[in-house]
């Protein structure tokens, strides 16, 4: 076991503690300002946030996605084709210099940039974490008192379950796509060129740290427009604020960072907000049992059992039953479940009302506003008045 760093997950508390702030103190270095802390505040959530905070993910998978090179039958990985671009040159700066012997060839991950994993795809990622968490919410609601025979009562109870626990087991998706249960891979910005356990400090300073070539690295990843994360050193995350990484992203039309956010990325809510009522429907199914015996009184003072069935909804059912406004308050309740905000109770209603009163015109609106909300960080009254000015400009154009 090492002295000074972690090399094993069941290393105790106060040494994994101690021996993680010996690695995060010997692994500073001001000298490279991309050599990057990815766990520190707002940084967690690069690529997966707009500027609003708002959760995102790369739409217009065939035009925006490209390709890496991949020698012999490795998995097909992909990133953002700009990202794609970008290490495909820093890769072939890597062999130029090999065969100039101006570098080592001997490291094991710093000498031919092989990649091991890239883009990973958010939906499919949401789809492994919801059917585990869909199951575990689907066996409580059976198991609870009361046996639940309508969309009604199963929304009783799964209302109190989701704010008891949504705030670290996310159910939306846009919660998911900020929580630590998502990877940086979704962000289509993310390279990785080695397949090593990321609790093991001790290998990434052999490996990376004390690379002969490690230096070159930094310098390297700089020229290209990457950023290196300092916990985790052989992930390379695209800095879509670099003038290099701009470059490349402007082939594709993408001349601003403004841009890059905001062409390839589509809120989360945006593809979201429309399934919200199938993913209940599945969530319904597992929570209700096909038959359901009760005791009822008879007028002679007897008691017989019947056999009652849950009422069989269908997405079309349940649109017929329940209108988007309703679907929509339940989806705001459950997001202010998720997030940690500081608005009291009567301000959530205030503002469910006022998305509410622009979804009579424009209900995908109402949700884009809402989420710009909701996670925004600064002060509600703000918010709340510049939702009512939308709302004063949308009925100022219906006249």
């Amino acid at each position: 076991m090492s002295v000074f760093y972690v090399e094993s997950n069941v290393e105790s508390a106060k040494e994994f503690f101690d021996k993680r702030m010996i690695y995060r103190t010997d692994t500073l270095n001001p000298d490279y300002k991309n050599l990057t802390n990815f766990n520190f505040a707002e940084k967690h959530l690069y690529g997966r946030v707009n500027r609003h905070f708002v959760p995102i993910l790369p739409r217009n998978y065939i035009a925006t996605l490209k390709k890496f090179k991949v020698d012999g039958d490795g998995p097909t990985l992909q990133a953002l084709n700009f990202v794609v671009d970008a290490f495909n040159d820093l890769q072939a700066q890597f062999k130029k210099c090999i065969n100039a012997q101006t570098i080592s060839k001997r490291e094991r991950f710093l000498s031919t940039l092989d990649i091991y994993k890239a883009y990973e795809s958010p939906m499919r990622r949401y789809t492994q974490h919801t059917n585990i968490y869909m199951e575990t919410i689907g066996s409580l609601l059976k198991s609870s008192e009361g046996n639940i025979l309508s969309f009604n009562q199963f929304i009783g109870k799964l209302l109190p379950v989701l704010q008891a626990t949504g705030r670290k087991n996310p159910f939306t998706l846009p919660a998911y796509i900020k929580s630590t249960y998502c990877p940086m891979g979704v962000s289509g910005l993310v390279v990785e060129i080695a397949d090593l356990k990321p609790f093991n400090d001790d290998e990434k300073i052999t490996d990376f740290y004390n690379s002969l070539n490690w230096e070159f690295f930094l310098n390297a990843c700089k020229e290209y427009g990457f950023m290196v994360d300092q916990l985790i050193p052989w992930r390379l995350v695209a800095d879509i604020g670099s003038p290099f990484m701009v470059s490349y992203a402007a082939q594709y039309g993408l001349t601003t960072t403004d841009m890059i956010l905001k062409h390839p990325y589509e809120g989360a809510h945006v593809r979201y907000f429309n399934n919200f009522k199938a993913y209940l429907l599945r969530l319904y199914n597992l929570s209700i049992e096909q038959n359901v015996y009760e005791g009822v009184l008879c007028s002679n003072g007897t008691t017989r059992v019947v056999r009652r069935r849950p009422y069989p909804y269908t997405l079309d059912g349940l649109n017929n039953k329940y209108d988007d406004f309703y679907f929509f308050s339940l989806y705001a309740t459950i997001r202010f479940f998720e997030e940690e905000s500081p608005f009291s109770e009567q301000e959530r209603n205030f503002l469910i009302d006022d998305c509410l009163e622009i979804g009579r015109h424009d209900m995908s609106e109402a949700v884009d506003i809402f989420e710009r909300i909701v996670n925004k960080t600064f002060d509600y009254r703000g918010s709340l008045s510049y939702i009512r000015e939308r709302i004063k400009k949308l009925k100022q154009d219906a006249l």
